[in-house]
């Protein structure tokens, strides 16, 4: 079977067939051996929506063989909305219709996102129950790169106890070896020229202290607004202090602002965390608005998705992948970690929330550059 555009080889055994699949506070697939693939997913999901759909989910996993490369959550929205998710691609929300291109959301998540995001955790579920299967950890059968380390950058989050506390922290989380570092913007519009001048000056100060550091910076609160001339000034504002990207400028179904700013600017930009499936992405590709992809597994559709989003990117010049990662933090490296360096440069690291996950696979490389070591354990974990 092909699995993540790679072909398992070898005197391998029949796969044993699916014989369950339960929905609750995960999803739960169990083979006829009694093998079992877990994942409990995100907790912006709504796990509700496939529970619904059970009975037809079930004739469309139970019996099937687990590295059927059809078998994904693909498979089970386009056999529970037929055709829909291809809405994406020209602005609207796959499940109401509604316009959504170039639009504020009202929430960090479209309620149409989160059934996509259910789903995710069916494919990923899979995945896990592929690895335990083969006695492998998932990356090694995701892709063709089976890189046992993989570069991190630090997300250090808000510089919400003063600049001078934030150049400290950066200085010490740079001499550790966060030579990639990003901070989040907490001033938008509404806040005026005061909170535009905060924005800049945070990465004023953040050059200042690291001249040889990649600065990345989040737009985090500004992500909820449309106002594209703000985004352009101040990506214009500090496009002097030579940021390695900006995430988020604007709203996600933003694609005309984020192309005016792009073309306004010059700045790199990052976006994706946000997008659902493929299609939310093809048109910011089209654009050529964006230049780091971070579809995240858990919120995208899943694994199998994630790499369909590879092979989108990859027919986009000097366009990256770079996953947001969320909890349970365990999808986004093993994705990394399949891929070419070329194509997914680097592993996001949630100081806060992954920390006590991840923190004890860090190591510095040859250069100085902190790493993460993947697991060996089989399936996601």
């Amino acid at each position: 079977a092909l699995v993540g555009g790679r072909r398992l080889v070898g005197n391998e055994p029949a796969s044993p067939r699916i014989r369950d699949i339960r929905i609750d506070r995960g999803v739960s697939i169990e083979t006829d051996d009694g093998t079992t693939g877990f994942f409990t997913g995100s907790r912006a999901q709504n796990l509700a929506a496939p529970g619904r759909h059970l009975a037809e989910i079930r004739k469309l996993v139970v019996g099937r063989d687990p590295f059927d490369v059809n078998l994904n959550g693909e498979l089970l929205w386009e056999s529970i909305y037929p055709g829909r998710a291809e809405l994406f691609a020209v602005g609207q929300d796959p499940l109401t219709g509604e316009s959504i291109a170039n639009k504020v959301r009202n929430g960090r998540h479209l309620q149409s996102g989160r059934v996509f995001m259910a789903l995710s955790t069916v494919d990923i579920a899979i995945w896990d129950l592929r690895g335990k299967l083969r006695n492998q950890p998932a990356y090694q059968i995701m892709g063709p790169a089976n890189r046992e380390k993989v570069r991190v950058y630090w997300r250090p989050g808000e510089a919400n106890k003063g600049l001078a506390e934030a150049r400290v922290r950066a200085r010490e989380a740079f001499d550790r070896g966060y030579h990639y570092q990003k901070w989040y913007f907490t001033k938008s519009a509404k806040d005026g020229v005061a909170g535009l001048k905060e924005n800049i000056e945070l990465v004023r100060v953040l050059r200042e202290e690291l001249p040889d550091g990649n600065l990345m910076f989040d737009n985090h609160s500004i992500r909820y607004f449309d106002d594209v001339e703000y985004s352009v000034k101040l990506c214009k504002a500090i496009a002097p202090f030579k940021p390695f990207w900006v995430e988020e400028p604007i709203c996600p179904e933003h694609v005309d602002g984020y192309a005016k700013i792009k073309e306004l600017t010059g700045v790199s930009l990052a976006g994706g965390e946000h997008w659902y499936t493929r299609w939310s992405v093809k048109p910011f590709l089209e654009r050529r608005c964006v230049d780091y992809v971070q579809s995240d597994p858990i919120w995208c559709g899943g694994i199998s998705e994630w790499l369909k989003v590879c092979e989108l990117v990859r027919q986009y010049r000097n366009v990256k992948v770079v996953p947001h990662i969320t909890s349970p933090w365990v999808a986004a490296p093993h994705c990394v970690a399949s891929q070419g360096e070329d194509l997914c440069p680097l592993l996001e690291f949630n100081y806060e929330g992954g920390r006590e996950a991840l923190e004890e696979r860090m190591s510095r490389a040859a250069d100085g550059g902190v790493v993460m070591t993947m697991p060996q354990s089989p399936g996601i974990s």
